[in-house]
C-alpha cells in the first residue's frame, strides 16, 4: 500500500534522542498516511532495539533497516529503493517534527502533485533561543503558499540562494527515475540532497508550515562550528562531488532562469567553503598553503563552468570589505582586530535581522 509521505531517519548512536524523534511523528492523525523508516547505521548503543520496539508497536507505519556503518549517505541509499511513500523527507534522529505541523503537511500534500515541496523550519540553538527559517527576503513573502509553480519560473525571481535539507520534501518517483544516490562514508552529503534534484525537478510548491525542528544545541552535531572545522575536509570532498556533477550534467539544456539559479547556487556553496577557512576557522588552524591550492582550484572551476568570481563579504552588510580580494593581495587572512570587529557586527546585525524579519 502506498503511503503519502515516507520519513527516512538515519540513526547512529542516538538512543537518547530517537524516542522523542519518533514520538513527534506517531500520532493517530498521521499513522495511516505516514511511513517511517529508521535506518540503523551500525549503532553501538541501544538505538536498534529502540527502533525495533517502535516497529513492533506501529507495524503499519514503522520499519527498520539495520546495516553496517557507512555514514549518512549510505542510510539514504538503503532506504530510497524500498520506501512506499509518494513523497519522501529526511529527519535526522537528533531532530523532531512539530507534530501538528506534520498533520498540516500531510493535508497539504494530499492537495497537490508536485516534484519539490518547501516548508519552514525552526533552529534550536545551544543558548536556548530559537530562530524561524523561512524562504523569504527581508520579510517579503514572494510565493503564494500552496500554489504549484513551474520550477524554472519559480527560481527566476532571485529570492532564493539555496535550499537546505530541513526544508525539502521530494516526490519519491522523481528521485528513482533519475537514479539519485548519495556519497557514502563521509558526512555533509545532505548537500547532494539539496543540489542534484535542482537539475531535473519540474514543479515546486511552498507551504506556510513550520515543520522541521532542527536541533543545533546537541554537542557533536555536524554543523556545530567546532565539529565543522574538524571535518572541513569532508565538506570539501562533498563540494568537489557536486562540482563534478555540474561538470558532467551541464546546464546548457536547462531553462535560462534555472541555469542562472544553479550557477549562483554553486557559487554560494564555494563561497561557504572559503568562509569556513577565512572567517570561521581558528587562526592557529588555518593552513594558508592548503587554502591557496583549494581556492585556486575553485577559481579554475568557476572559470570553466562560467560561475563568476568568488566574493566573500561579511554578513553584517556594514563592512563592505571583500575577504577574497584581501587574500589575493596578501595571501593571508584579515588582521585579528578586524576579524573581531567583523564578528561582533555580524552578531549584532543577525540579532536585529531575526527580530525584525523572523518573528
Amino acid at each position: 500500500m502506498e503511503k503519502l509521505l515516507s520519513i527516512i531517519i538515519p540513526t547512529y548512536n542516538m538512543e537518547a534522542l530517537l524516542p522523542p524523534c519518533l514520538d513527534s511523528l506517531l500520532v493517530p492523525e498521521t499513522i495511516e498516511r505516514l511511513e517511517v523508516v529508521v535506518v540503523n547505521d551500525g549503532s553501538k548503543d541501544q538505538s536498534l532495539s529502540i527502533a525495533r520496539e517502535y516497529e513492533s508497536r506501529f507495524p503499519q507505519c514503522v520499519s527498520v533497516i539495520d546495516k553496517p556503518n557507512g555514514n549518512y549517505g549510505s542510510t539514504i541509499n538503503a532506504a530510497l529503493p524500498v520506501i512506499k511513500g509518494k513523497y519522501v523527507k529526511i529527519l535526522d534522529a537528533d531532530d523532531t517534527f512539530n507534530t501538528q505541523a506534520l498533520v498540516q503537511m500531510l493535508n497539504a500534500l494530499q492537495k497537490v502533485d508536485v516534484d519539490f515541496a518547501v516548508t519552514h523550519f525552526t533552529i534550536l540553538k545551544s543558548d536556548g533561543t530559537t530562530e524561524l527559517a523561512k524562504y523569504n527576503l527581508y520579510g517579503k513573502e514572494p510565493y503564494e503558499y500552496g500554489r504549484v509553480y513551474d520550477l524554472d519560473k519559480g527560481l527566476g525571481d532571485g529570492y532564493i540562494r539555496f535550499f537546505l535539507m530541513h526544508a525539502i520534501t521530494y516526490k519519491t518517483e522523481m528521485l528513482r527515475q533519475h537514479g539519485y544516490k548519495q556519497t557514502e562514508g563521509i558526512s555533509y552529503t545532505d548537500l547532494e540532497w539539496d543540489t542534484y534534484p535542482l537539475f531535473y525537478a519540474r514543479t515546486i510548491v511552498f507551504f506556510d508550515i513550520n515543520l522541521y525542528q532542527y536541533n543545533m544545541a546537541r554537542e557533536g552535531q555536524t554543523m556545530d562550528p567546532k565539529v565543522l572545522i574538524r571535518s572541513v575536509g569532508q565538506l570539501e570532498t562533498v563540494t568537489e562531488k557536486i562540482l563534478n556533477y555540474l561538470s558532467e550534467k551541464g546546464v546548457e539544456d536547462l531553462h535560462p532562469s534555472r541555469q542562472a539559479f544553479i550557477k549562483q547556487y554553486y557559487l554560494n556553496r564555494l563561497r561557504l567553503v572559503c568562509k569556513s577557512h577565512l572567517f570561521d576557522m581558528p587562526r592557529n588552524q588555518f593552513d594558508a598553503a592548503h587554502f591557496a591550492e583549494l581556492e585556486a582550484h575553485y577559481q579554475q572551476a568557476c572559470n570553466e563552468l562560467e560561475l563568476g568570481e568568488i566574493k566573500l563579504y561579511p554578513e553584517n552588510k556594514i563592512i563592505r570589505a571583500n575577504a577574497m580580494k584581501y587574500w589575493h593581495k596578501y595571501k593571508k587572512r584579515w588582521p585579528l582586530w578586524f576579524e573581531k570587529v567583523n564578528t561582533l557586527l555580524n552578531i549584532v546585525m543577525k540579532w536585529l535581522y531575526v527580530r525584525i524579519f523572523r518573528k
